[in-house]
């Protein structure tokens, strides 16, 4: 691999691994096993390929409308192939936390949201901002549907117990992820403004998730 290029995919992936170490160095209490995390986190990058393969299959009969093909054609696909990677490690024994919860989400999450940054800085036009953009809005809203995912499951755990309730694991992160898509297909300034207002949010409404997770509330 060229130098060049692979400065590039290492700034593709610098973004990811940043917000793993920080959900992580957040889990105070009993941290998971780290060989955990990263199996996690790679199979995150692995389901990639099935999300993009369906992606495919279906963008076709789905394109007569923008907002159709961004939540159904997109974010439900995506959203659901990281929860069949995630549904194990909750269900893991070391899944005894509701915080636990969060670092496998976000570990799934920012695998997924990894492989995908490659693929799209390494072979765009101008890498530089198209990796800025995505290391600010892209790659956290992936970890913050995932946060969302592992919490609701980790809490459902706790709580109840499996079988899960699918739709309140699914609904936050699938209309996030849709919302955004959507906004960004408008390739409007005020499409743009506005997905950044939905990371945002995400980002406060992830903040009382992982205060709530102390008490599995």
């Amino acid at each position: 691999m060229e130098i060049g290029k692979g400065l590039v995919a290492a700034v593709a992936v610098a973004p990811g691994l940043a917000l793993l170490w920080w959900f992580y160095n957040k889990d105070y209490l009993e941290p998971e096993p780290l060989s955990l995390v990263f199996s996690a986190f790679f199979k995150g990058m692995l389901f990639v390929f099935p999300a993009g393969l369906v992606e495919k299959i279906i963008s076709g009969p789905l394109s007569f409308s923008p907002l159709v093909t961004a939540f159904f054609g997109v974010a439900l696909i995506e959203e659901g192939c990281k929860w069949l990677a995630l549904k194990r490690y909750i269900l893991s024994s070391e899944c005894d936390e509701c915080y636990d919860g969060i670092v496998y989400g976000t570990s799934v999450a920012l695998g997924f949201a990894t492989m995908e940054n490659l693929f799209y800085v390494v072979g765009s036009i101008n890498p530089w901002a198209v990796a800025g953009w995505r290391a600010l809005v892209s790659v956290p809203l992936h970890a913050l549907c995932g946060l969302a995912m592992g919490y609701e499951a980790a809490r459902q755990k706790m709580t109840a117990g499996p079988p899960f309730v699918l739709t309140r694991i699914l609904t936050l992160p699938v209309i996030a992820h849709g919302a955004f898509n959507y906004l960004l297909l408008t390739n409007t300034l005020g499409g743009f403004m506005a997905a950044t207002w939905i990371v945002a949010a995400m980002w406060i409404g992830g903040f009382r998730m992982i205060h709530r997770s102390r008490t599995c509330s």
